[in-house]
């Protein structure tokens, strides 16, 4: 029996870095958690939930793709906002692979979709799909993909997906749609990594997701969450934090009656860190007044919220 060479059958291994871009609460970070299968990125039904851009790892045996997870694209009027608009921008004119557009099916295009449009219609280089996302909260979701290339019909020659980020099967929509776009490459994280956050920017991230989740209004958007303090010894992570908000008012609510609602933070953010970290959790949390901190670029600096004026 004549021998089968099965060596051209052998897929190289590919690779590839995503930037996901959108205006806020697109969907970015829910599709980088459905695709990877964990919270890597902190999601609220807030808008402006993420501030840096921050990386998601899905490695299979022969693929390994980086997300690029960006702040949803606006004009605030904090210095925090520009930083933010900052890290978008950075994020679309970076060397990247891909470039997916998110689009929200489930609210009217405004201003901030223009201008997203407008940011990613200048981009040349590099490959562009668009994903209309939230297609499960709409009636008629080609209604609105129409009304969108009505609105921008420079993107009307990029490929585009419908998909909800939120639903399983998304993932498998997701790559399929791109793998034509995935070439050979290199392993660019251990296979076992999900992010590249560290531990401490993880934890940060969780309190603050569990501060989001306590609070309302404007708390959330004037809530810093810095690490002071994370050590591993015997077995358990002992973690202190300092939370600054701006005004004493803000520090009320997030302390709450007889230390309510921190004691409420404390807990579900200390799960969260226990089940990413694998071993038990102490966390200790600060309540700190630090004034108008988001239009204070050298505190934003210090916090590692890099800012060009």
């Amino acid at each position: 029996m004549e021998e089968t060479n099965n060596s051209d059958s052998i897929r190289p291994f590919r690779s590839a870095i995503i930037t996901l871009v959108g205006r806020p609460n697109s969907g970015k970070s829910s599709l980088i958690n459905t695709i990877i299968g964990e919270e890597v990125s902190i999601v609220s039904p807030l808008p402006q939930t993420t501030r840096l851009n921050t990386r998601g790892i899905y490695t299979s045996d022969t693929l390994q793709l980086v997300f690029v997870d960006t702040p949803g694209i606006h004009q605030g009027r904090h210095t925090l906002n520009h930083a933010m608009l900052q890290e978008a921008r950075r994020a679309i004119d970076d060397s990247v692979d891909l470039l997916c557009y998110l689009v929200d099916c489930s609210r009217d295009f405004g201003e901030e979709e223009r201008y997203a449009a407008t940011l990613v219609a200048q981009v040349k280089q590099t490959p562009v799909i668009i994903i209309f996302n939230k297609i499960d909260a709409v009636p008629a979701p080609q209604k609105c993909i129409d009304a969108f290339f009505r609105l921008f019909p420079a993107l009307a020659p990029h490929p585009r997906i419908s998909l909800s980020a939120t639903l399983p099967q998304a993932r498998e929509t997701f790559l399929a749609a791109i793998d034509r776009f995935i070439a050979q490459g290199p392993l660019y994280f251990d296979p076992d990594d999900l992010t590249d956050a560290t531990m401490r920017q993880i934890a940060a991230e969780y309190i603050r997701k569990q501060v989001i989740a306590a609070t309302s209004a404007e708390v959330p958007h004037a809530t810093f969450v810095e690490i002071d303090s994370y050590r591993e010894l015997d077995g358990q992570h002992n973690i202190t934090a300092t939370i600054h908000v701006e005004t004493s008012g803000q520090r009320g609510i997030i302390v709450g009656k007889s230390g309510s609602v921190i004691t409420r933070i404390k807990k579900a953010a200390r799960a969260d860190i226990c089940r990413i970290a694998g071993a038990p959790v102490s966390l200790t949390c600060h309540v700190k007044v630090s004034p108008r901190w988001r239009d204070n670029p050298s505190f934003l600096r210090l916090m590692g919220v890099p800012f060009e004026p």
